[in-house]
């Protein structure tokens, strides 16, 4: 007689709604995670830019303080652009990751009553509008 045997049914996986809840939380964290991730990789290389920019500024006030002159083809460029590139005048490139490096020295007229060079940094992205300024 069948009437008195009691049969457990074992189940084994996830159901399909199971899943599709899973797939859709994991989305969501993907989603509000994405952009804070991508924000802080930004910032980074923004930092590392600074970083170098600002070496770059010790490099050419250390050489101005030492011999009272301007290094040749430095700070003289005239097209506003400025440069993803740091060159230094022993052949060294230091490539930007997210701006533009400015370096300006002042008109030959007034550089006996100036202090060196200025050199301005500013990121190139649409997270924020970033500037940093060495030697105002």
């Amino acid at each position: 007689d069948k009437a008195g045997i009691i049969v457990k049914q074992t189940r084994n996986g996830f159901t399909l709604m199971e899943m599709l809840i899973v797939v859709a939380v994991i989305a969501v964290l993907a989603a509000v995670a994405i952009p804070v991730i991508s924000k802080n990789v930004h910032k980074s290389q923004e930092m590392a830019d600074v970083a170098n920019v600002r070496a770059y500024f010790a490099y050419l006030q250390a050489d101005y303080m030492s011999t009272g002159k301007y290094l040749p083809g430095i700070g003289d460029e005239s097209d506003g652009v400025g440069s993803d590139e740091i060159k230094y005048p022993d052949g060294t490139t230091v490539k930007l990751k997210v701006g533009r490096v400015f370096v300006i020295r002042p008109e030959d007229a007034v550089q006996e009553t100036t202090s060196g060079y200025h050199v301005h940094y500013m990121c190139m992205t649409h997270y924020d509008d970033c500037s940093y300024t060495f030697g105002a």
